[in-house]
């Protein structure tokens, strides 16, 4: 097991990551003498949603209840999640509770949000179970709900007391699912660490096959990027931004096609080619680090292609409604080269547009 320490302004916490880990891990220091709430994703496996039952159980729980979402982004809305705040109230869940989110990046953002707002405050401990959660959704706090269309609208920024990561899980996903979290990875290695995005090049199939030592240091080095991120800049009043490479594309994608059109994963992927080709444009990347950027994301077999034809006056209004735009002005995180990034506000609307068509279309 590897034990990775995140320090914010606001709480400290510890991110544990191993093969096997949701029933070999103590709890008993965070769990003891708590009623627990496990709030599970229904694409979870129920063999390892027991494994976790076991072990809060093994923890001294005071009382364990289970409830079973199904966590999609058209259900990540207030209606959706009052059902939880119901079901916590019918059951008298206390200030002194504990809320376990099991699942992927929607089960941890709901799992933040309602932890940050029920009783105006209760613990909450993450078991991000995709590849996805394990390197994004599940580290740096950042919780939300989707409001009329857009994507994480209303949210707060609150750290878990814990997160544990276990890699075995990941054997019984999709290859979708996979790639989806690969997208994450690679941005990281983009954005902060040339040589963490050379080995990703190098070690491509075997991270693709799940093989246990590069799955686990590809998760590792990814969470330890955003980790030092979130630690010198827990809401985003600055550096964090640069985690939101490709995302400023990404999301309004997402939204155009009312978010089941693209995953989270083909988005972002969608979305670092067109910030590729911005860098490019505006801020003098080099055509070669771009086409490496581009190959790799190929390469791994995720879709680049549009599923859907877009206006691109429309994506480009679309981002002006994302949480990203400053009073009208379009904030985007660009490469200086593989592993330095920068935020920089691009208000030439045609050069946004040549750089989507010289990307997305082809």
């Amino acid at each position: 097991m590897t034990t990775l320490k995140v320090k914010t302004d606001s709480k400290k916490y510890e991110i544990h990551l191993g093969h096997g880990l949701v029933d070999k891990i103590s709890l008993k220091s965070l769990v003891g003498k708590k009623e627990v709430l496990l709030l599970i994703d229904n694409k979870v496996p129920k063999p390892f949603v027991k494994k976790v039952e076991n072990n809060i159980k093994k923890s001294s729980a005071a009382r364990i209840k289970l409830l079973t979402v199904n966590a999609s982004e058209k259900n990540k809305n207030f209606l959706y999640i009052s059902r939880i705040y119901d079901f916590l109230i019918k059951n008298n869940f206390s200030r002194d509770s504990l809320i376990i989110g099991i699942g992927g990046g929607i089960t941890c953002d709901i799992t933040g949000f309602v932890g940050s707002t029920f009783l105006r405050g209760i613990d909450f401990l993450l078991i991000p179970t995709t590849l996805l959660s394990q390197v994004d959704a599940s580290i740096g706090g950042k919780t939300g709900v989707n409001h009329k269309g857009f994507k994480n609208m209303i949210g707060t920024f609150n750290q878990p007391r814990k997160v544990i990561i276990d890699t075995s899980c990941l054997k019984t996903l999709p290859k979708l699912e996979i790639l989806c979290g690969l997208m994450e990875i690679i941005k990281h290695g983009v954005i902060a660490d040339s040589g963490f995005f050379k080995w990703i090049e190098k070690n491509l199939n075997q991270i693709l096959t799940l093989k246990p030592q590069y799955i686990q240091k590809a998760v590792k080095r990814s969470i330890e990027i955003k980790a030092d991120v979130v630690t010198k800049d827990e809401k985003e009043l600055g550096l964090r931004a640069i985690l939101n490479f490709g995302h400023t594309f990404g999301h309004a994608l997402e939204t155009i096609g009312e978010n089941k059109l693209y995953t989270h994963g083909e988005a972002v992927a969608l979305g670092m080619l067109a910030a590729c080709k911005l860098s490019e444009i505006s801020d003098d990347f080099s055509e070669k680090s771009s086409e490496r950027i581009s190959s790799l994301i190929k390469k791994t077999g995720i879709n680049v292609k549009l599923k859907k034809k877009i206006n691109n006056k429309k994506l480009i209004k679309l981002m002006h409604s994302d949480k990203k735009s400053n009073q009208g002005r379009l904030k985007f995180i660009l490469l200086e080269k593989i592993g330095t990034a920068k935020i920089k506000v691009i208000n030439n609307n045609q050069v946004i547009e040549k750089a989507i068509k010289n990307s997305l279309f082809y």
